[in-house]
C-alpha cells in the first residue's frame, strides 16, 4: 500500500515538472506563435474623474497600445 503512495507521488511529480516542457513553457519561438494576431493592452484601464459642476467638459485620454502583430480594430466604445 505504502509503495503505490510513493509510486503516485512520483508520476504526479514527472507530470508536474513535464508537461509545461512538453507545450514548450518557456519558449519564446511558440510565444510568439501564442501572440498572432492583435493583442490590445491598456497601461491604465480605469480613470476615475473628480465631482464637477454640472455643464463643465472634462476630459481624459486612454491609452491603447496594440503588441500584437495584426490590426487591431477597435468597435462599439461604450462609456461606464
Amino acid at each position: 500500500m505504502k509503495s503505490k503512495i510513493v509510486f503516485s507521488i512520483f508520476i504526479s511529480f514527472l507530470l508536474l515538472i513535464l508537461i509545461p516542457f512538453a507545450f514548450g513553457a518557456g519558449n519564446k519561438q511558440t510565444a510568439k506563435i501564442l501572440r498572432k494576431g492583435p493583442s490590445v493592452f491598456f497601461p491604465s484601464a480605469k480613470y476615475e474623474f473628480t465631482p464637477v459642476a454640472e455643464g463643465i467638459v472634462i476630459r481624459h485620454h486612454f491609452i491603447v497600445k496594440n503588441k500584437g502583430d495584426g490590426t487591431l480594430h477597435i468597435n462599439k466604445i461604450r462609456t461606464g
